[in-house]
């Protein structure tokens, strides 16, 4: 039966983030489900008051998302540039397969991530959490080869946030980081200065940039921690 076609079966909860709930899936031990807590259109949006509902919408006409879309959505659209910038198949990148029919409703298809590093310190995140710093030799290398990696393709999206770096183990049992989430930031400004490609990339190397001076600073310090 093709994906199209197919209905899924939702297995276990797995977790829950701020836009979306992750499931097993059930027919397929490889991939999980992402369901939508919100549909399109019906997040709850924060009472601003008339004049700056007023400042928000007059932005929007001139290139500014006003409001974020559905997590699914946003996650596909993140997935387009993963595939445009040729990262597709790229380890670091668990791969999003696109919206499904569920019994539980439609949802979006991705990768499971199973080779984690330790069952308890999934992320980037929580490594932090237990630990206070990274203080890893190879994490921090890690660390410093992906965020390489998304300056070199000018990735600006969730893939940067601790809690969606995930601790992952190569064949070899050497240590890099696999983004799942990659949805895109919103880009908050005035003017649509982000639809100007040179723009675009000249703020995207500047974020990834802080990221990289700290990473650096430290490995080259002795002393590795983050």
């Amino acid at each position: 039966m093709s994906q199209e076609n197919q209905v899924y079966q939702v297995g276990e909860f797995v977790r829950g983030g701020g836009f979306r709930d992750t499931y097993e899936c059930a027919s397929d031990p490889t991939k999980l489900l992402k369901f939508d807590r919100y549909e399109t259109g019906k997040r709850k949006v924060k009472t601003r008051g008339p004049l700056k509902n007023l400042f928000r919408a007059v932005r929007a006409k001139l290139g500014y998302k006003k409001q974020r879309l559905s997590g699914n959505q946003d996650e596909l659209l993140g997935w387009q540039h993963i595939q445009e910038v040729g990262l597709e198949e790229h380890r670091s990148f668990a791969k999003v397969y696109g919206m499904v029919e569920t019994d539980r409703g439609p949802a979006l298809l991705t990768e499971k991530i199973e080779n984690f590093w330790h069952p308890e310190t999934r992320s980037v995140r929580d490594y932090i959490s237990r630990h206070g710093r990274v203080d890893d030799n190879e994490l921090v290398r890690a660390l410093i080869d992906y965020f390489g990696i998304l300056r070199r393709h000018h990735v600006s999206c969730f893939a940067d946030r601790p809690e969606n770096m995930g601790i992952v183990l190569d064949e070899q049992g050497n240590k890099y980081i696999k983004s799942f989430d990659v949805k895109p930031y919103l880009n908050n400004q005035f003017m649509p200065v982000h639809k100007i490609d040179y723009l675009s990339k000249k703020r995207i190397r500047r974020r990834l940039d802080r990221h990289l001076d700290i990473l650096s600073g430290e490995n080259s310090g002795g002393g590795h921690r983050i």
